[in-house]
């Protein structure tokens, strides 16, 4: 376990150093090269390949914190390997005199898919241990927005068709994406927070259930409580607080 552990540790630390690395040396590039370069065409690529690393570098960012929290390792390996390709792509298509439709267009759908991708990883992040179902399916709805909006902007790359309703429809999924993933903060912080209170209820069938309610106050949740195990068919004598320590939660 100490092995494996130190493993994950040390790719995180490289994900996140390589992260702010980039960033700090394509912030001093820039700054250089607007302070003291000529502007010509090689300084023109310099600039603009720093500009892309540090962008497509911010959007890989959701992954190292995926794998600093132990979440999802498979999305954020997803989003590292679409960064990675994108980010190659996109500074060989600087670099390169002339490169062809095809190059242009890998760039964009890569670059559409680590959107959509980063996206659902910095939602996962937000996300608590227990949410609202409202806010779970806000989350649903807005991941396949994202990867939607991602293959129908592909799809319109490759098939190079020009349609006013097309675009329509994907400027309104568009916004409909941001609406959802705009919501779901929103709304964990609209609600109040609730506290886990331990119950112990006696049963009028002489059973002792003992039972974790989350509620934002002791009255809510022995009312909780009653409700819960009376829809199961019993009937409660007693109800006690077992422990008046409850741990702070969202509901």
């Amino acid at each position: 376990m100490g092995g494996i552990s130190s493993i994950v540790v040390s790719g995180k630390e490289i994900v996140l150093l390589a992260v702010a690395g980039l960033l700090s040396v394509s912030g001093v590039i820039a700054i250089g090269i607007l302070l003291f370069g000529d502007f010509g065409e090689t300084e023109g690529r310099i600039l603009a390949t720093t500009g892309l690393l540090a962008a497509y570098g911010l959007l890989a960012l959701p992954a190292a914190m995926l794998v600093d929290r132990g979440r999802l390792p498979a999305l954020a390996v997803v989003v590292l390997a679409l960064a990675m390709a994108g980010a190659s792509l996109a500074v060989s298509a600087i670099w390169t005199s002339g490169p062809s439709d095809a190059h242009g267009k890998a760039v964009g759908t890569l670059t559409a898919f680590l959107v959509a991708s980063a996206q659902v990883a910095a939602l996962v992040l937000r996300r608590p241990e227990r949410d609202r179902t409202v806010i779970r399916w806000l989350f649903v709805i807005s991941s396949v927005l994202a990867v939607t909006v991602a293959a129908m902007f592909s799809l319109m790359l490759w098939a190079e068709f020009d349609s006013e309703r097309y675009g329509r429809v994907l400027g309104a999924l568009v916004v409909l994406d941001l609406v959802a993933v705009a919501l779901q903060p929103t709304l964990s912080r609209a609600r109040p927070k609730a506290t886990a209170i331990p119950l112990q209820l006696l049963l009028e069938s002489d059973e002792v259930r003992d039972i974790e309610v989350l509620a934002p106050d002791l009255a809510a949740a022995a009312a909780k409580a009653i409700r819960q195990v009376e829809r199961e068919g019993h009937h409660v004598v007693r109800l006690e607080v077992a422990d008046v320590r409850g741990r702070s939660r969202d509901n």
